[in-house]
This record gives structure tokens, sequence and C-alpha cells, in this order.
């Protein structure tokens, strides 16, 4: 029996309906998210107005081992944007609503909030709830209680870019439950810096995760003050 806390699936799956003005190849009719629930997971009002304009659809779909899931995720995006790209397309992530307003060349493993939207629900309730990660075979990641204070919740924001940013790197190999430092590298990686590979990682924030079955979350305790360890 594994010891690991955290369940390893076998496989995992990344899907995305390319959406054109005239047919491509092959038709798909996959249903595609209601309009506010895209507005919801970020999309612009442009993105909307040019998906309404391409009604015709052609579905991107991959599955791979978990220990292979992020490559596979990372190239069916690419090859959704390309393909797009070619014919005045739009991108639609359908596991995790949303138009993928981005090119191809923007995709990066690396930049972790590319990868996640944040639950619009718990967002109410004051809390910061992944949604995205199954497509790399991990829970997703929820930091309670970070309230309605903008300055607070921008630098939980940011821990979180960073949290992820690892996760993605070291899962499989590296169950995530423990103790961890996330340092300001992580952050800048995670929220898609381009001065981060020369950002500071000598500074960090000392983290706790739980691994929530019940839930199949992954539960984030902040042992430090980001504003502090981080910018002080």
């Amino acid at each position: 029996m594994s010891t690991r806390p955290v369940p390893v699936p076998a496989t995992c799956e990344s899907l995305y309906a390319v959406m054109t003005a005239e047919p491509l190849e092959h038709e798909d009719h996959v249903p595609l998210p209601h309009a506010a629930l895209l507005r919801a997971h970020g999309t612009s009002p442009q993105g909307l107005e040019r998906l309404e304009a391409r009604p015709h659809q052609l579905v991107l779909q991959s599955q791979a081992p978990v220990a292979e899931a992020a490559a596979a995720a990372r190239d069916t995006r690419v090859q959704a944007l390309e393909l797009a790209a070619r014919h005045d397309g739009v991108v639609v992530e359908l596991l995790t609503p949303r138009v993928l307003e981005l090119t191809s060349e923007d995709v990066s493993l690396a930049h972790a909030a590319q990868w996640y939207v944040l639950d619009h629900a718990a967002l109410l309730d004051g809390d910061l709830v992944t949604d995205g990660l199954a497509q790399f075979g991990l829970p997703d990641v929820r930091v309670r209680a970070v309230g309605s204070d903008d300055v607070v919740r921008a630098m939980s924001s940011a821990v979180l870019a960073g949290v992820v940013h690892r996760l993605i790197a070291e899962w499989p190999e590296h169950d995530p439950v423990g103790e961890a430092t996330v340092t300001l590298r992580d952050i800048a990686y995670g929220l898609g810096d381009v001065q981060a590979s020369v950002t500071p990682h000598d500074r960090g924030v000392r983290i706790s995760i739980d691994y929530v079955a019940d839930d199949h979350v992954l539960a984030v305790e902040l042992l430090d003050d980001p504003a502090t360890t981080l910018f002080a």
C-alpha cells in the first residue's frame, strides 16, 4: 500500500474546442460552456464577441499517464492555439471553461497562473480555490479565509501562483504534503514574470500543505506574512 497522502491518477486529460467561422476537416458538437461561466472565469467581452461569430467546432483532446501529463497538456494547448491562429479562430478550454486569450508562443508550464482559474463561489466566501489542476493529475489548491482586503488577497494570490508553479514542476515525483518554502522566484515564475530567472530566491514564505480527502483539495496555510518575508 502506498504511503503517499495524495492519490496519483493513472491518466490525465486536456480538452479544447477550436471555434472557426468556417468548418475545418470535420465538425464536432461538444456543448460549449455558458457565456456567464466564461465571463466568471475571466473571458473578456472581446473574447465572447469573437466566440459568438465562430460557430464551427473542432475538438482536440489529449490523454496521458500522469508522469507525461504536463507535457501533453502543454502540447495540446499549443496545437489548439496554432490551429486557431491559422484559421482566425478562438480556443475554448472545456475542462476549465474559458476562452484562451493568448498565443501559442505564450504557453509555458512555468507560468502556473496560465493553467488555472479561481473558483468564483469560493472567492465570494473569501477563499482562493484553483480550478484546472486535474489536467496534471493534481488536486486543486485552497487557501482559506483570505478575506476581502485587496492587498492581502493580492499577496495570497501571488503565493498561490508560486505554490502551483512548484506543484506542476515537482508532481508526481514528490508528494506535496508537509511544510515547504515558496520563494520569490517561484512566485515570479508562477505569475509569468519575464525577469523570473534573475528574481531573488533567498526570500520566501513558509507554508504548510495538507491533503483534504473529502474535498480532494490541497489545503495551503501560510505560516509567514508575505508582506514581511518577501518585501520588507
